[in-house]
């Protein structure tokens, strides 16, 4: 098929890809799907917090299972099964959750 995410994982997708630098798009069918809440969710915390195409990048863990990044200074994220959570000086706050994956925003 045409789909690029595994089925299941859709969310972990768009996880990274409405998280990091670029220009994302989303598949049609998903926007009116079971999947419609989680990613405008994911859309609103990216305008939010200004992810764009020249947002600043730190990769944090690049495993097997997890993947975790830091954006933008204000934004962290992991996706994968992995065991991840923030350490540090920053209060990071839970602004998005769901199956293997999770989005942290720094609190202001």
């Amino acid at each position: 098929g045409h789909w690029r995410f595994p089925y299941g994982m859709e969310m972990q997708g768009y996880a990274y890809i409405l998280t990091h630098p670029g220009t994302p798009a989303v598949f049609y069918d998903h926007i009116f799907s079971h999947l419609q809440q989680d990613i405008a969710k994911l859309m609103s915390i990216r305008c939010r917090l200004k992810i764009q195409c020249r947002s600043k990048i730190k990769i944090l863990k690049a495993e097997q299972n997890l993947y975790a990044a830091e954006i933008n200074e204000n934004l962290l994220m992991k996706i994968g099964a992995g065991h991840f959570e923030p350490t540090g000086p920053v209060n990071w706050i839970v602004a998005a959750e769901g199956h293997d994956y999770k989005i942290w925003e720094a609190a202001s």
